[in-house]
C-alpha cells in the first residue's frame, strides 16, 4: 500500500512485534544465570572482572528497554485500534446522514 503522506502502521502486526521483544528481553534475562560469580584469568583477573560486570549490567539494560519498549507497541496498538474505531464510527454517521 502506498501512503503518500505520514506513515502507515500495521496495527495487526504490533503484538507480534511486542511479543518478539519480551522474548528477547527474557533471553537476556534468562543468561543472567550463566554468568560466572568471579572469573580466574590470572594475572588478568583484575582487568577481566570489571569488564564482564560491565557487559552483564549492559544487558542487563538492554532487556530493561526491550520490556519498555514492549510495552510501548502494546500501547501504541490499542491507541491505533481505538483510534480506528473512533473514525470507522464518525464515517458511519457521515454515511448515515447523506443516505437521509
Amino acid at each position: 500500500m502506498t501512503v503518500p503522506y505520514g506513515i502507515h502502521i500495521n496495527n495487526d502486526a504490533l503484538p507480534g512485534i511486542a511479543t518478539t521483544l519480551e522474548d528477547a528481553a527474557t533471553g537476556l534475562d534468562d543468561l543472567a544465570g550463566s554468568v560466572p560469580s568471579s572469573v580466574d584469568a590470572g594475572p588478568m583477573t583484575a582487568v577481566i572482572s570489571p569488564l564482564l560486570a560491565q557487559v552483564v549490567t549492559s544487558a542487563g539494560n538492554v532487556a530493561n528497554g526491550l520490556t519498555a519498549l514492549a510495552g510501548r507497541v502494546r500501547q501504541a496498538h490499542g491507541y491505533y485500534q481505538r483510534t480506528d474505531a473512533d473514525v470507522a464510527a464518525s464515517l458511519e454517521q457521515i454515511e448515515s446522514e447523506m443516505n437521509r
